[in-house]
């Protein structure tokens, strides 16, 4: 009697849901990809989705926002500047902070998490040293601190106040705050798993 009930979970598990559906997707991938380029309305548990024929999809692509002339931009762009400014650093600022999400490492992140913590006040050079260490266990870099917390300045999401060698303050920018609010909205749980 076990033995069958064995066999029976074997077979339940080759025939479940999620694994069909994969092998079915995988053998017609062409036709179920078209599928969901086409696909304008969707809904959950029940999957009860709706594809656009390539009439509505000629008629929605009629009705789309057309670019405009080079003029009524240029005109825009004298009769709005502050929204256009707004909107430039808006694109940039999400140019920049990708390009950074690209380069920078979990345990820069962590860092960063860490210093907003400590708000205004940043917190000693010295005691940033367990990033790094962190960073150089996991990675097998062989770097400078120097360099590890360069890419954040360079970045523009941290920068040092005050002297000397021991009196060195590190503080989160601004940016970087925006940063590490990009990036958390973008990739809310991604973020979390950078290497390093």
């Amino acid at each position: 009697m076990e033995i069958v009930k064995v066999i029976l979970d074997y077979i339940r598990v080759i025939f479940n849901w999620p694994l069909v559906v994969l092998i079915l997707g995988f053998a017609f991938r062409g036709a179920i990809g078209d599928f969901f380029r086409r696909v304008v309305r969707g809904r959950g548990y029940g999957f009860e989705l709706e594809a656009s024929t390539p009439a509505e999809q000629r008629k929605e692509a009629k009705e789309s926002i057309q670019r405009q002339p080079e003029d009524e931009i240029e005109k825009y762009i004298k009769d709005n500047p502050k929204e256009v400014k707004k909107e430039y650093l808006r694109v940039f600022n999400g140019y920049w902070f990708e390009r950074a999400y690209n380069l920078i490492y979990g345990t820069q992140i962590q860092l960063l998490e860490y210093l907003t913590t400590k708000q205004d006040k940043g917190d000693k050079y010295i005691n940033l040293v367990n990033f790094y260490a962190t960073f150089l266990q996991r990675s097998a870099f062989n770097t400078q601190m120097a360099d590890y917390l360069g890419f954040l300045i360079d970045m523009r999401f941290i920068e040092y106040a005050g002297q000397g060698t021991t009196d060195i303050t590190v503080k989160i920018t601004p940016y970087g705050v925006d940063f590490l609010s990009y990036i958390k909205t973008q990739y809310p749980v991604a973020y979390k798993f950078k290497i390093f």
